[in-house]
């Protein structure tokens, strides 16, 4: 997982390269040559620049689900664009000198969306790429008092939505909609203009290391979007039709993963699903694959105790080995050793996901990653299955040590059980 995808996890949190704790600090260490960017990679990112923003919180969500989906948001509509591009600049340099202003790691809500709301936000979304835009603005207060009094408005002083006690109108949810996107593109404009050199010589690097690949053998980046395509249509069902496409080289080892050069793709919907694929420049396999979805930061922290956990385990196996035969084509019964990975909080609560891992004579195998309720969240491939389970131990030091600096719920005990054990 790089700096720029940690930045960009669970919608609107981010973390900066000032952030202390052991937890981020070999992620950090590997990433620096990334942090120039190029155009799509980051430049299309939400938030890239909200260096003064600091979550502590973030790493406890980002470690609660080990992998997660890592939102890259770009304008894929013309309309959109336009609209974008007929904002004075004076309003994007408010935006931005607002976002930079707040001490707040991540935006918060008064309550949560509905699902109700969230499935009418997809639909939405969907009609705003196609230029369907709000008629009016969403409210921006300063004071609490000033939010209080209004059914929906967005507090800039600490990014808090409030949202009324019924239901959004199709109105309200388009002037959020509008709200994040008008926020991410200030951003996005104001690092174009700030790293414009460093973009520049990312693109033209990649474009020869691309070039590369190709000549030796390897697939280009419109392959590997291909290929991509494929996986989100056997897995989810969908073609990506609505939905943000984004597309890049990444000096990416991956989480457990050996190959150095992968190809991400990745497909968004604003506030709500991301799917991304880490697909093989060699050969075009998929090396890893990561979901989020509405309502999954809410899900993962909702407490799940051992005992639940316990008792949900042997179904989310079950899905695991489903998955994997189903939707992978891998016999994963005939593997020499299949175990769970999970970590408990001062014996009160779990992590709330499980990492089912299948291994081969080889050492090498599968990761399959569930949150507590089912959602598939992540799936990986692992070259070497000690390796993996030495990087797991050492995020499990580094995760308890961050904790404690931050007087937090510390993780004490991390779980692996044989999976012919449950």
């Amino acid at each position: 997982m790089k700096l720029q995808d940690l930045k960009n996890a669970v919608s609107n949190i981010e973390i900066d390269e000032a952030m202390q704790g052991e937890i981020l600090q070999n992620v950090l260490e590997r990433t620096k040559e990334d942090n120039a960017g190029s155009s799509r990679r980051k430049a299309n990112r939400q938030n890239v620049s909200r260096f003064p923003r600091v979550a502590a919180t973030v790493a406890g969500v980002l470690l609660a689900v080990g992998i997660i989906g890592i939102p890259v948001r770009a304008l894929v509509s013309s309309l959109v664009q336009e609209r974008m591009e007929e904002i004075p600049e004076e309003e994007h340099q408010e935006m931005v000198e607002m976002l930079d202003s707040q001490e707040v790691g991540a935006d918060s809500y008064i309550r949560e969306y509905t699902k109700e709301e969230r499935d009418r936000m997809s639909e939405l979304y969907a009609q705003y790429q196609q230029g369907v835009f709000p008629k009016g603005e969403l409210p921006q207060v300063d004071s609490v008092e000033e939010a209080e009094k209004l059914e929906l408005c967005y507090l800039t002083t600490n990014s808090s939505f409030y949202l009324p006690d019924r239901d959004l109108t199709d109105e309200e949810l388009l002037q959020l909609i509008d709200f994040e996107v008008k926020r991410n593109y200030a951003l996005k404009k104001r690092y174009e203009e700030e790293y414009a050199d460093e973009i520049a010589a990312k693109e033209q690097a990649e474009k020869e290391q691309i070039a590369q690949i190709v000549d030796e053998g390897g697939i280009t980046e419109e392959e590997a979007v291909v290929e991509a395509q494929k996986w989100l249509e056997k897995i989810y069902g969908i073609t990506g039709e609505g939905l943000e496409l984004n597309h890049y080289l990444c000096d990416f080892e991956g989480y457990y993963s050996g190959e150095s050069n992968l190809y991400m793709v990745n497909w968004s919907q604003q506030s709500q699903n991301y799917y991304y694929f880490y697909i093989s420049s060699i050969d075009g396999s998929l090396a890893e694959m990561h979901y989020s979805g509405g309502g999954m930061v809410e899900t993962i922290r909702i407490d799940v105790t051992p005992d639940e956990m316990k008792e949900k385990l042997p179904g989310l196996k079950d899905a695991a080995v489903s998955f994997m035969t189903e939707k992978l084509g891998v016999d994963v019964t005939t593997y020499a050793e299949s175990y769970v990975n999970y970590y408990i909080y001062d014996g009160v609560k779990t992590g709330s996901a499980a990492e089912f891992v299948f291994v081969d004579g080889n050492g090498e195998g599968y990761m399959v990653q569930y949150i507590w309720n089912g959602t598939l969240s992540a799936v990986s491939r692992i070259y070497d299955n000690e390796a993996y389970l030495q990087g797991r131990a050492e995020q499990a030091e580094s995760r308890m040590k961050f904790e404690e600096e931050k007087g937090e719920s510390v993780q004490i005990e991390n779980i692996i059980v044989g999976l012919d054990e449950l």
